[in-house]
């Protein structure tokens, strides 16, 4: 009761935001929102089904930022079960700039596709545009770059965080140094050593040492 006092109820939250990001946008010029609603049977009104937005100064500011992104989702506990998706870089200084947002549903296919166009339309709008897209495994991820070309060869190359790797490497084995030989193997960079790694790592498996 006190709290919907003092920030109203989850559904007058879900009303205003429309308001919200026409205030966001009247705050932070070229500040880009896009909507997806759901029609109902009743005349005018809709569903909230998807929502993107992008601050245009994370918008240019990737042009001074490596051509990496990372894209993830996050569960978001309210009434409604929503989910965040986001994409984020790293500038000059190491530090994480997040470039979009998008309210979903769910994380399936169909809202990893379509949070990925609208990166690829105002992040990515140019042909020679060129990244690395890093994520998890999400299944629905994982199919939804096949539908959008920036983010496919040769326009772009997809990568797995190597955190998520090593993270399922180790609930299939459960052993700490195994897990660290994982990082280590993804974070190597000379053929050599990785091989080195992968030897260590398959003589640990078989129990010769």
């Amino acid at each position: 009761v006190a709290r919907e006092q003092v920030y109203g109820t989850w559904e007058s939250s879900v009303q205003k935001l429309p308001r919200f990001m026409a205030f966001l946008q009247k705050l932070n010029p070229m500040t880009v929102v896009e909507w997806l609603n759901l029609d109902t049977d009743r005349p005018g009104v809709q569903i909230l089904h998807y929502v993107f937005w992008a601050f245009r100064p994370c918008i240019e500011g990737l042009r001074c930022c490596r051509n990496v992104i990372s894209v993830d989702g996050t569960y978001l506990y309210t009434k409604y079960k929503h989910k965040l998706l986001v994409a984020a870089t790293l500038d000059a200084n190491q530090q994480v700039l997040p470039l979009a947002f998008a309210l979903v549903d769910e994380e399936s296919l169909a809202s990893w596709r379509c949070f990925l166009e609208m990166l690829a339309k105002h992040l990515l709008p140019y042909d020679d545009d060129r990244v690395c897209l890093i994520s998890n495994r999400h299944g629905g991820l994982i199919s939804s770059i096949n539908y959008v070309p920036a983010f496919k060869f040769s326009r772009g190359v997809h990568r797995f965080c190597l955190r998520h790797v090593c993270s399922n490497f180790n609930k299939k084995f459960s052993n700490i140094r195994l897990k660290d030989l994982c990082w280590r193997a993804g974070a190597e960079v000379n053929a050599r050593k990785f091989e080195r790694i992968m030897t260590e790592i398959r003589d640990i498996e078989r129990g010769s040492i």
